[in-house]
């Protein structure tokens, strides 16, 4: 797309959302612990931080400042404001800019984990969601194949929004900066292969909907506990998965 002259500041808001969730077989009270310190251990603030930390430099923002707070008895979450200049600019009142930032140039990306347990049957599942909020020209977009890749998560949606308007030299409003048909046009055609994936998009609002389900579950990830598991036990377990995996993915009870 042939780049667009503006009149100042570029206003658009562009937020990206992106829900995963990963389904544990938990057959007792200790594989319900097990699965706990698991998600503790694996997504723990520090772990989310990292993350979040290399997908700023992915979008290439500066960061600002982050705040990560670790739960009891489980979950975390972090959040990071950042500017869009990753470069620091040298001003006379460096405290006066700095308050520009935090109000004018910001944005952020944040993440909260939430793992549960069904009260009856043996599935437990886990979820994280992140929401990217960028202004200007960084496209949060360019995150989506690593968060993916990262987190290797058996359901993924993904929202994204483009919000306000900008205006070109000539005082056009501008309600959206880029050409985007579909969420899947910016993810990685070895990824798309491993999902069943649907669409669901508001053109007129900017508005866009990717849901995605892995094809074929990985047995030794979604079951903790892998010994003395005879066959008739790995068909249970994994229909049990795939239940869990279905009513998330088609949003109802089956």
């Amino acid at each position: 797309m042939k780049k667009i002259k503006l009149h100042g500041f570029n206003n658009l808001t562009k937020s990206l959302n992106f829900c995963i969730y990963d389904i544990y077989y938990t057959n007792s009270k200790i594989e319900k612990n097990e699965y706990i310190k698991y998600i503790n251990k694996k997504y723990n603030a520090e772990k989310l931080t990292k993350i979040l930390k290399k997908t700023c430099n992915i979008i290439g923002a500066k960061i600002l400042n982050i705040a990560k707070q670790n739960y009891k008895p489980h979950g975390a979450s972090v959040t990071i404001l950042i500017s869009e200049e990753n470069k620091e600019k040298k001003y006379k009142n460096k405290k006066i800019v700095n308050k520009l930032l935090i109000h004018l140039d910001k944005s952020h990306i944040c993440v909260h984990t939430y793992p549960e347990s069904h009260p009856k049957e043996k599935i437990s599942t886990f979820r994280v969601d992140i929401e990217l909020s960028t202004c200007g020209v960084i496209s949060p977009l360019k995150t989506l194949n690593y968060f993916i890749k990262k987190l290797k998560s058996n359901i993924i949606t993904i929202d994204y929004k483009i919000r306000g308007f900008t205006r070109d030299i000539k005082g056009k409003k501008i309600f959206i900066d880029h050409k985007i048909y579909s969420i899947q046009n910016y993810i990685n055609k070895k990824i798309k292969k491993l999902y069943d994936m649907t669409d669901i998009n508001i053109y007129r609002e900017n508005i866009f909907h990717t849901k995605m389900m892995l094809k074929y579950i990985n047995f030794k990830k979604n079951f903790l506990n892998k010994k003395n598991i005879n066959k008739k036990k790995k068909k249970k377990i994994i229909s049990s998965i795939w239940k869990e995996m279905k009513e998330i993915y088609y949003g109802k009870n089956i």
